[in-house]
């Protein structure tokens, strides 16, 4: 399944030149590291239960791979077991569809052991019903009457050798998925808010944690890897911030989402992405550069159901405006910026701490001289505004929320 520095066609089924699959697909594949050499399209009323493809086209696919001296074929959909065979054959070299892609660019950005754990599992069970295919250099020659051929042993042992990996990956990610609750349930028992970016992959949302964390003047060794390219960051991040007028919070930065993601990574992802089946917030980051970001939402949006998460309560900010030179009046409840506007960056957090809070009013306390430690407490989750002590106690002034007005009460 290795795909990096390798040379590839794409081929695709009715799908329009240019179009945002084709871009999508286009994009997948240069952030695995492959080196794209052309795309080729067809357009069929009917797939062939065998190729998938027409027979004809698959033999022009055939052409152009040997013209361009391409070492691996791509096509831009999920195909069967058998058709991945019958089009190993046909093409007679390596062939992935877009789901082993997938799996390969996340199997490459994996990180932590529990990621790689999860990514090993997604992409073996991927691969057990097509096994066949991916040992296509097997000798297959058949054995006299009822005899098997030494490929058909081979592919049967390396089959029980696959299963019983699978199984014990399973075992290995249930232990290690309780050390990851343990972590959740701790962060759970702060008593903080949680807030969780989703959206899309590579609509910003690491880049957005490390601008708030460095607006927040937090530690730099808190930031997360965040590159301008598909799955970037698989792990989930959660880190403490503090907002604008005092309040703390738990923000986390979770996968990014693709259109039609295996339901393999879904499954071996169930316990990252629901993690934030708990969160107070959901802030949906979309990239307003992308022409086809509404398309993009709407793939957000399906997963989040899936996830039973569709009616938490949600702020959608549309990242990325530096990158759109006319920004037309955006009819939308939702905020505008680029991570990079630090002016941006206060308002999405002010519009955080109002939705979680309420809004933000100056507020005066007094505290007497033996509850020192009820106001340490006061001051942790306030911004101070002033002190002032006199011979009954101390009067503090500082911002505070207007309580029952916002998601979390506690303060």
């Amino acid at each position: 399944m290795e795909i990096k520095d390798k040379k590839a066609i794409l081929i695709l089924m009715n799908t329009d030149m240019d179009s945002y699959r084709q871009r999508e697909m286009e994009s997948l594949i240069s952030s695995a590291g492959g080196i794209l050499l052309s795309t080729c399209h067809q357009n069929r009323k009917e797939i062939d239960p065998k190729t998938f493809f027409g027979k004809g086209k698959v033999e022009y696919f055939k052409q152009v791979a040997e013209e361009l001296d391409a070492e691996l074929v791509i096509v831009g959909e999920e195909v069967s077991p058998s058709q991945l065979n019958h089009l190993i054959d046909a093409l007679e070299r390596p062939v992935m569809d877009r789901n082993m892609v997938i799996l390969e660019l996340f199997s490459q950005r994996a990180t932590t052991n529990f990621g790689k754990l999860q990514v090993e599992l997604a992409t073996k069970e991927y691969m057990y019903p097509r096994l066949a295919g991916a040992r296509n250099n097997l000798d297959r020659q058949g054995g006299a009457g009822n005899l098997r051929g030494k490929g058909e042993q081979k592919l049967e042992l390396d089959r029980r050798r696959l299963r019983k990996s699978i199984d014990r990956l399973k075992e290995c990610i249930k232990k290690s998925a309780q050390v990851e609750d343990t972590k959740a349930r701790s962060r759970r028992e702060s008593k903080l808010p949680t807030v969780s970016f989703v959206g899309y992959s590579n609509t910003g949302k690491s880049t957005l944690l490390n601008r708030i964390l460095e607006f927040t003047e937090a530690n730099e060794q808190k930031k997360v890897y965040a590159d301008d390219r598909l799955f970037a960051t698989l792990d989930t991040h959660a880190r403490f911030v503090t907002l604008p007028h005092g309040a703390k919070m738990i923000l986390s930065d979770t996968v990014g989402l693709v259109r039609d993601l295996p339901h393999q990574l879904i499954d071996a992802f169930s316990s990252t992405l629901g993690e934030i089946e708990s969160t107070d917030l959901l802030i949906e980051v979309v990239d307003l550069s992308n022409p086809y970001h509404d398309m993009e939402r709407e793939t957000t949006k399906q997963l989040l159901e899936e996830l039973s998460l569709g009616d938490t309560p949600k702020i959608t900010v549309y990242n990325k405006a530096d990158r759109v030179p006319n920004i037309m009046p955006f009819d939308t409840q939702g905020i505008v910026m680029s991570a990079f506007h630090q002016e941006d960056i206060y308002k999405l957090l002010c519009t955080i701490e109002e939705v979680l809070f309420g809004p933000v009013q100056e507020e005066e306390t007094f505290f007497t001289f033996e509850e020192g430690s009820e106001m340490n407490a006061y001051l942790q989750n306030h911004k101070l505004c002033t002190i002032h002590h006199d011979e009954d106690g101390v009067y503090v002034k500082a911002f505070g929320y207007a309580k029952g007005e916002g998601l979390y009460d506690w303060i």
